[in-house]
Formats: structure tokens, C-alpha cells, sequence
């Protein structure tokens, strides 16, 4: 294998030999330790033979009344040749290249989607001494996530979330402002009731009359709280009801798994690389963390017709690769957490999935089906309007 490189990568000269008695010659470069690696007959008085370049100075002492003529070269030698006469041409790539990174590495623009004024001006005044303003270089994708942190620590009351995106040489900031919520003074009297059956679990009761307790089991539609408060079974007021109750509900998932499983996704993370293309093999610049795996859509910025070289700008996005060959245990823990995962995926804040089992599974060639029960505590907060007592009204 030493051998082979070295042989690839040693200088070497093709040459055209012109004269009488060609064999003869022949002899008498083999007898001077001239080492021969091609030849090729033109004509009796004409051949081409491949030798080292090392030897070229020997071949000349030898020539005598022969016409000698270098055809080509190869190895090292005809690649620095190569990059000397087109030394210009790279030497201005290198540069293009230079200052193609160094415009594309610059922020040119900065835009806060949103019709609050005031605050455009506090957020751009703020990105911009954290290093998102004009003419300075764009940041990465870590310390892009640590701004959007901190805007979000210093503006707690103000947003509920921030999003900074990158497009070329702008980058776009958009937010959701948080809104408080207030129970409004036109708020109708209401009882607030159950969404769906369940076993009530938790309650945050901040007006009404609680009818139902924790742990009492409930049907759809029944009050929870009221809104006609009593007193020795007499209603003494009537009030909007307000709060939230949790209860215990109940799921059956039907879920089918492989043994086999593959699967390719994004990650939603980004980025723009130069790349430089050379015999084949990509030379990607200023690009030190690399995405593991990671899907590439290319536009070529500059080639040259005369080397095998090329400027590329790759859009890659950085994916996951799930490549699972599962036993059947294996196979029935993925399943559930898989199950589980699109139920939390609808669940809201504080909402959880509390305990599952399995009612059975099905056993097919290449997967299997499990039926799963979940229980799940979820807000099952509902109004139900209702009049204002009277004493000429009586209630239900």
C-alpha cells in the first residue's frame, strides 16, 4: 500500500524521443539505472516512454544526436505546474472566497415584526447591546438561545415568547406579548361544570360555591361550583364562578410498532456554510460544529472551467437518524412511550398522564399492536351561564 502512494504521488515525466537506433537507446537507458515505467512506439525512429522525474537529467547526458521532448507531466510536479499557471486565478478565489464569508458573516438588517412601537425600540435597543445590530457578525445558534433567554428573563411580564430568525444577512425578531388574564367586571354569572366524566383530583377555586369535592367522581355537565351562594340552605348571593379543576379522565389508544424501525427528522436547527469542492472531496470553511447528520441543499457560487474546484453555499439542516431493530420487549416499552408522548403532546400545562396499562397486544410478522388505557389528569373546566336569584326564583 506504501508502495502504491508513493508511486502516485512521485513526479514523473512523459517523453517524446526522436532518432535513429531507438532500441539501442533503450538498452542504454536501462543499462544507466533509468527505470522505464511506459513506453509506446510511434514509428521506428519514434517512441514515448514514462519515466521519474529523477532521472531526466540522466536521460539528457545520454541523448547524444536524439531529439528529446517533455509531453507531460505527472504526480506532484504536474499539480504545482497546474497551480502556477492558474496561481492568479486561485489567488483570487482564495480572496473572492475571503470576502464572499465575510459579507454573508454580517448582519445588514434587523426587524421586529410587530406594531408596538415601543416596544420595537426597547427590544432593538437591547439586541443591540447584546450583538444584533448593523454591521456587526452574526451570532450562533447557542448564543442566539441565550439572548432569546434573557430578553425573555428581563421582560417577564411582557412576553410570552421570542423567536430570532436568521435569513441571509437579516435577522427577524418575532414575538408573542403576554397577555393577563382578568376576570372583567361584565363577566355573566356562571356555575362552572364538568367538561367530561372524570374523578375530580385538584381544584384552584377563586369565586363560587364548591358543590363537588376532590376525589368525588363527576358526569358531563354537572356542577362543580356553583354560582348561587347559600347559606343554611338559603341562596344568599349570586356570583360569576371562577377557577380551574383538574380531573381524572380516561384514554384507550390503539398503537402499532415495528420491530424495524427507521426514520429520519429535523431538528428545526440550521445553517448556511461555504463549502469549497476540490477532485471530489469538500473543504468546508469556518464550520467548527459540524451537525452529526444533516440534510444539504447546494448552490454553486463560483467553478473553474480549467480545475476541478468549485464554491458552494450549503443550506444544511441538521436531522436525527432512528435506525431500531427492537425484541419484543423492546418493542412494547417504544410503543408506550411513544403512545404516551402523542397524548402529552395535546396536555396543556400542569396536565399529565398519571398511570397506563396494557388491555392486550397483537402479534403480527413484522410489528405489534397494543391496546393502552391511560388515565390522565386534565383541566375539565366548563361555564354554564345562569340568572341572578331572585326570591321569586327558586333553584334546582
Amino acid at each position: 500500500m506504501k508502495n502504491n502512494v508513493l508511486y502516485l504521488i512521485k513526479s514523473k515525466l512523459n517523453i517524446n524521443i526522436k532518432g535513429h537506433n531507438i532500441e539501442r537507446f533503450i538498452k542504454r537507458l536501462k543499462n544507466n539505472n533509468i527505470e522505464i515505467l511506459n513506453i509506446k512506439h510511434i514509428s521506428n525512429e519514434e517512441i514515448n516512454i514514462k519515466i521519474y522525474k529523477y532521472d531526466y537529467d540522466k536521460l539528457i547526458k545520454l541523448k547524444t544526436i536524439y531529439e528529446i521532448e517533455i509531453v507531460d507531466y505527472y504526480g506532484v510536479i504536474r499539480t504545482k505546474n497546474s497551480f502556477l499557471n492558474n496561481k492568479y486565478i486561485i489567488i483570487f478565489m482564495l480572496i473572492s472566497l475571503i470576502f464572499l464569508y465575510l459579507i454573508t458573516s454580517l448582519i445588514f438588517e434587523v426587524d421586529v415584526v410587530t406594531n408596538d412601537s415601543k416596544m420595537e425600540k426597547v427590544l432593538l435597543e437591547e439586541l443591540g447591546e447584546l450583538g444584533i445590530k448593523k454591521y456587526k457578525f452574526k451570532k450562533s445558534y447557542i448564543e442566539l438561545q441565550e439572548i432569546k433567554n434573557k430578553l425573555l428573563s428581563n421582560h417577564k411580564e411582557k412576553l410570552e415568547w421570542i423567536e430570532i430568525e436568521n435569513v441571509g444577512t437579516k435577522y427577524i425578531i418575532r414575538y408573542e406579548p403576554r397577555i393577563k388574564n382578568k376576570i372583567e367586571e361584565d363577566t355573566p354569572l356562571r356555575n362552572i361544570i364538568a367538561k367530561k366524566d372524570c374523578v375530580i383530583r385538584d381544584m384552584n377555586i377563586s369565586s363560587g360555591q364548591i358543590v363537588k369535592g376532590i376525589d368525588s367522581y363527576v358526569k358531563k355537565g354537572d356542577i362543580i361550583v356553583s354560582g348561587y351562594v347559600t347559606l343554611n340552605g338559603s341562596v344568599k348571593d349570586t356570583v360569576s364562578s371562577s377557577g380551574t379543576v383538574y380531573g381524572e379522565t380516561w384514554y384507550k389508544v390503539t398503537i402499532n410498532y415495528p420491530y424495524i424501525y427507521k426514520e429520519e427528522y429535523e431538528t428545526g436547527n440550521s445553517k448556511e456554510v461555504l463549502v469549497i469542492k476540490f477532485f471530489g472531496k469538500d473543504m468546508e470553511l469556518f464550520n467548527f460544529n459540524k451537525y452529526n447528520t444533516k440534510k444539504i441543499i447546494e448552490n454553486t457560487i463560483l467553478k473553474n472551467n480549467i480545475l476541478p474546484i468549485k464554491l458552494i453555499k450549503q443550506t444544511q439542516k441538521e436531522t436525527i437518524l432512528i435506525d431500531e431493530n427492537n425484541t419484543e420487549e423492546e418493542l412494547i416499552e417504544k410503543a408506550i412511550k411513544l403512545a404516551k408522548k402523542k397524548i402529552e403532546e395535546k396536555l396543556k400545562e400542569k396536565e399529565y398522564v398519571k398511570d397506563y396499562k396494557v388491555l392486550n397486544k397483537t402479534k403480527h410478522s413484522d410489528s405489534i399492536t397494543l391496546n393502552i388505557f391511560f388515565n390522565v389528569v386534565e383541566d375539565v373546566t366548563e361555564y354554564q351561564e345562569i340568572e341572578e336569584y331572585t326570591e321569586e326564583k327558586e333553584i334546582d
